[in-house]
């Protein structure tokens, strides 16, 4: 009898939900996610803009089937890295050396992304269906960038003399980019509830984009040709040239996978 209650319980709330009107309506706020993987399931960012920071996205239903929206990317990096070897080189050389090498690298870089847009959501018989059109401009900087390297490079003898030495400290910067666009998008939402839906998102626009400028290369230090220190030989050289790219077209892409939207 308890059983027969409970499944006639789970009946009567599956057919609600159903029937039950679980679209988003005026007031409402959204986060869009995508989901990778089965057995471990993970939440990740929407997508991506022109230069690879990763964007959340925002919805505000300003009336029941009207939304403004924008994807919001930002990316700060400052990494290190080192790396030594120490070997002996009998093969380049009539008589043996030995080679001490070890290079410390750092770089920093910015991005930043918003893009804006709204959506207009069109009517569907199923309660649970949503699909919608609209339009965005996406727009991304990517701020200038460094990367240094401290190169110390040794030959020795077998006595650990220095036949040949490098001291040396490259600065490389080179000047940032800028992109942006127009875009109409199509997509769906899918209410499995009232405030969590599945859909998927496609989009066609016009995207420019310019990426580089002036690339500036500093290297200073000293260079030990032999094993005399009185021929040390510094180094002082700067480089200045320009590196630029543009890029002009329309395209279509989707965000791809499983979207997610939660709301509240």
């Amino acid at each position: 009898m308890k059983k027969s209650i409970l499944l006639l319980f789970i009946a009567m709330f599956v057919t609600s939900l159903t029937q039950a009107q679980i679209k988003p309506v005026a007031g409402d706020i959204s986060l869009g996610f995508q989901i990778t993987g089965l057995a471990n399931i993970a939440f990740n960012e929407w997508g991506t803009d022109e230069f690879d920071v990763p964007q959340i996205l925002g919805r505000y239903y300003l009336a029941d089937n009207l939304a403004i929206r924008a994807r919001i990317g930002l990316s700060i990096q400052n990494t290190g890295s080192e790396f030594s070897v120490s070997y002996i080189d009998s093969v380049r050389f009539p008589e043996a050396r030995r080679v001490d090498s070890a290079t410390n690298s750092t770089f920093s870089g910015s991005g930043f992304s918003i893009t804006p847009g709204a959506e207009y959501h069109l009517g569907s018989e199923a309660s649970k269906l949503d699909p919608y059109v609209g339009a965005e401009i996406p727009f991304a900087i990517q701020g200038a960038s460094t990367s240094e390297v401290d190169l110390n490079y040794t030959q020795s003898n077998a006595d650990n003399a220095p036949l040949y030495k490098e001291d040396l400290n490259i600065v490389t910067k080179r000047d940032g980019g800028l992109s942006v666009g127009l875009s109409l998008i199509g997509g769906f939402n899918y209410f499995f509830s009232e405030k969590f839906a599945i859909g998927a998102e496609y989009s066609i626009g016009f995207l420019y984009t310019k990426v580089g400028g002036d690339v500036t290369i500093s290297e200073t230090g000293s260079i030990q040709p032999d094993g005399n220190q009185s021929n040390l030989i510094p180094v002082n050289v700067n480089q200045r040239f320009q590196q630029l790219s543009t890029s002009t077209g329309v395209n279509t892409a989707s965000t791809g996978g499983v979207n997610i939207s939660v709301f509240w």
